[in-house]
């Protein structure tokens, strides 16, 4: 090992300085920038330019502790550990060479990432309040590397950044707002960054979010229910507001007494109604009230009812002869208040008695004109300034026996034959009688509507009876039916003697009686009931029966052939029907002779 040295001396001068150090000699460190957490480890590595002469390898100058790690001639790593200064120097890496030494240095940078980010909670805040929101880091350092942002939905509000600082700290941010209904219902978020970019990680967080919550409530709320009320009655109430926000959150609350009763809801963009029945069972003053409330507002209204028991009163009538006094008596049952005041009044409201409860009565002595009036019995009753009614009306009931008049049941009926007919006999009386009519003691004859005979005519008996008695009235029926002939009243074969004086007789059967006209074909009508003629062997002879018929009767004719000693006899016979006369019937008779034999 000798030789080389010996050699080393033996170089000229020129390569003496050849090999001297070089001023380009170096030490680096590695990291520039170091980023290590509070208490931790972080390694550096030190390395340092080429040397031609002998040189130790790269040392670390710290104030705390380290520990040299792996390294080679020309570099080495050391351990930083501990690290619990904030602010340290920086560590210096150095390395000589010959006469000349070299240094670079690695700053620290130590930190803290913040445990938890919060946000306080906001209580609810009706519309135009102030509100601030507050979000709370926890410790953290270097605070020159913190950025701490708040968040409306997708709104940023704010942005916070923090100057240097020695050591680490906790950061409160606030931000101030308005409260408006669209803030309702708003998420809010906070975020915080702890960056060490370029030369280390990112650290974020965020806290959990929270939901603002903005009312209204401007207005109590509105409350109908009705002043007076009957015990043991159903009434239905109603609680309405408005303006309230937000409405589907609003609650109303109903209760009588302090007791919370049964509600409904109904929610629209302009009220909140919650509707409620009520039924008390005792009379009293009794209170009803209703309760608003949305957010942290409440508001309640209050009404008074005044329940009251008045049972209906009771009519007592009934039925009573006519001309008998009768008391018509009003009762009443107790009542509470007990203040109750009976009145009996007429059909237009005229007073006819008053008196308290429980009972007015009323002496009357009826007519006959009374029957169906009309009576009311009232009982009054004062709650507060209010005056209760409550009515019963009922009807005088005037007996009376039946009565019949001849508009009711007259006394003559005329009757066609051939047509149908009812004896229609009417009575009054109260209770309605019952009206029997026979005749020539059968009922079923009187019985209607019948077809109408002649058997039908005659005297007929009507009886109307009711309880209070019984009236009878006498009808006379008469039958019309048209004129007839017969061959007894009037032949319809005659043999005359050629030269004598005879009377034609011609008569007939009706109702009315008829009158007969007889005339001879092509002469003028014969005079009176009958006429004389002299008969001619060859002389056609027409006879004409003018009958009086009802107006009205149907026309009829007859045709008979009636034999005579001269030839046939053909006899058409007509009713006919006159103009506002009575009805004339007209019967023909023609003869005609039989054929001439052996005449030239």
């Amino acid at each position: 090992m000798a030789a080389p040295r010996t050699a080393a001396r033996l170089l000229p001068p020129l390569l003496l300085a050849l090999a001297a150090p070089s001023a380009a000699f170096w030490v680096r460190s590695w990291p520039r920038v170091a980023v290590v957490p509070f208490g931790g480890s972080v390694p550096i590595n030190c390395s340092r330019g080429f040397c031609p002469g002998p040189a130790a390898p790269p040392e670390l100058l710290w104030e705390s502790e380290s520990a040299a790690g792996p390294g080679g001639r020309r570099w080495r790593t050391f351990i930083l550990s501990n690290v619990s200064q904030w602010q340290p120097r920086p560590a210096l890496c150095r390395a000589e060479c010959g006469d000349s030494a070299a240094n670079a240095s690695t700053a620290i940078i130590v930190y803290k990432q913040p445990a938890w980010v919060q946000l306080d909670a906001v209580p609810a805040v009706p519309v135009g309040a102030a509100v601030t929101l507050r979000c709370r880091v926890a410790e953290c350092a270097p605070v020159a590397n913190l950025t701490v942002t708040l968040r409306r939905g997708a709104e940023t509000l704010s942005t916070h950044s923090f100057p240097a600082a020695p050591g680490s700290a906790a950061v409160t941010v606030s931000h101030a707002l308005t409260a408006g209904p669209g803030d309702h219902g708003q998420t809010v978020r906070c975020h915080a960054e702890l960056s060490l970019r370029p030369h280390g990680p990112l650290f974020a967080r965020a806290a959990a979010p929270i939901r603002l919550s903005v009312y209204a409530l401007p207005d109590p709320p509105h409350l109908l229910s009705p002043p007076l009320l009957e015990a043991d009655s159903t009434t239905t109430c109603s609680c309405r507001v408005w303006g309230a926000f937000p409405a589907e959150e609003t609650r109303l609350g109903m209760a009588l007494d302090g007791d919370p009763l049964e509600t409904a809801l109904t929610v629209t963009a302009e009220a909140v109604t919650a509707v409620a029945q009520i039924s008390p069972r005792s009379a009293g003053l009794r209170q009803l009230s209703c309760t608003a409330a949305v957010g942290a507002a409440e508001r309640t209204a209050r009404a008074e009812i005044r329940v009251y028991r008045l049972p209906a009163p009771t009519l007592e009538l009934s039925p009573v002869p006519v001309g008998r006094p009768l008391s018509v008596w009003c009762r009443s049952a107790p009542s509470d208040p007990p203040s109750v005041r009976l009145q009996l009044r007429d059909a237009e409201g005229g007073l006819l008695a008053e008196g308290p409860q429980p009972a007015l009565e009323l002496r009357v002595v009826p007519r006959r004109e009374d029957d169906g009036r009309r009576l009311g019995c009232s009982a009054l009753l004062a709650v507060g300034d209010t005056v209760v009614t409550k009515e019963a009306e009922g009807r005088l009931t005037v007996l009376y026996p039946p009565e019949m008049d001849s508009t009711s049941c007259p006394t003559s009926l005329t009757w066609l034959e051939g047509t149908q007919e009812a004896l229609s006999c009417g009575a009054a009386g109260n209770p309605p009688p019952t009206i029997t009519c026979t005749h020539r003691g059968d009922p079923s004859g009187a019985a209607g509507p019948i077809l109408v005979t002649r058997s039908h005519a005659g005297i007929y008996h009507c009886n109307a009876t009711n309880s209070v008695g019984t009236r009878s009235r006498v009808v006379t029926v008469r039958v019309e039916y048209e004129p007839s002939l017969s061959e007894r009243g009037c032949p319809a074969h005659r043999t005359w003697l050629e030269g004598q004086r005879r009377e034609l007789p011609c008569s007939a059967e009706g109702d009315p009686p008829p009158t007969t006209h007889c005339v001879r074909h092509g002469g003028p009508p014969a005079d009176g009931g009958g006429s004389h003629r002299q008969p001619w062997r060859r002389r056609a002879l027409r006879l004409h029966r003018h009958q009086p018929a009802r107006i009205g009767a149907p026309q009829r004719r007859r045709h008979r052939r009636v034999p005579t000693q001269y030839g046939r006899c053909r006899l058409p016979g007509a009713a006919a029907v006159g103009g506002g006369h009575r009805g004339r019937a007209a019967m023909q008779r023609q003869w005609e002779p039989p054929p001439r034999r052996g005449l030239r």
